[in-house]
């Protein structure tokens, strides 16, 4: 069974390693009166002053302590314990690019047959084009994990042919669906959005890229 046992030293800390066990989903060890009512409920304060200093999580999402500091391996100290929480949280910034934007960058990182450097330099006139900034772009290419790039949801807009035979596009103005000539100015939404606003008269087609 796998375990993290970290040592804290005072009760504030032993209060911030179970709030941050408690966000994560872990839950005391047993099925005693207090777990029943929340494990948000106790703290088990007693048992600290009693001595503990203790306090551990298993791979099955259960907390305990070790009554008397009975634990002889190896623990983790409650700064070092905090440390780690604040660099997992760490966001990653995140970019949002078409399919094949994203498609031709898993390319350039792939870099089959050549280096990444390489790659990158083959690619520069790719690179410079997506507007993001190259400097972002190439943390990405070298597995920064704080840059990440996903495909950004597609946008979909309505459409239908009138009388005159001409094509012409759903839209909204001022909250009073209508419809517009220019494609540019229709209403574009993701998908579940579109289908709220779509009647028999009008198609539904994919904006592109």
């Amino acid at each position: 069974m796998a375990e993290t046992v970290v040592h804290v030293t005072i009760l504030e800390q032993w209060k911030s390693v179970l709030d941050v066990w408690f966000k994560q989903g872990y839950d005391w060890n047993g099925n005693n009166e207090d777990n029943q009512q929340g494990r948000f409920k106790n703290y088990y304060y007693e048992s600290f002053r009693d001595g503990c200093r203790q306090l551990a999580v298993s791979d099955k999402k259960s907390i305990y302590f070790y009554g008397r500091n009975g634990y002889k391996g190896k623990t983790i100290e409650y700064s070092e314990f905090m440390a780690q929480q604040k660099e997992d949280n760490k966001m990653a910034t995140v970019y949002e690019v078409s399919q094949s934007v994203f498609d031709e960058l898993q390319a350039v990182k792939a870099h089959e047959g050549t280096s990444i450097i390489g790659a990158i330099v083959l690619n520069a006139h790719l690179i410079k084009s997506i507007e993001v900034g190259n400097k972002a772009i190439l943390r990405y290419l070298a597995d920064d994990p704080a840059i990440e790039f996903k495909v950004k949801e597609p946008l979909y807009r309505l459409w239908l042919i009138d009388d005159a035979g001409d094509k012409l596009f759903f839209w909204i103005d001022y909250g009073r669906p209508d419809w517009v000539g220019a494609k540019d100015e229709a209403f574009t939404a993701t998908l579940d959005e579109i289908k709220k606003w779509q009647t028999p008269a009008w198609e539904i087609e994919k904006v592109d890229d």
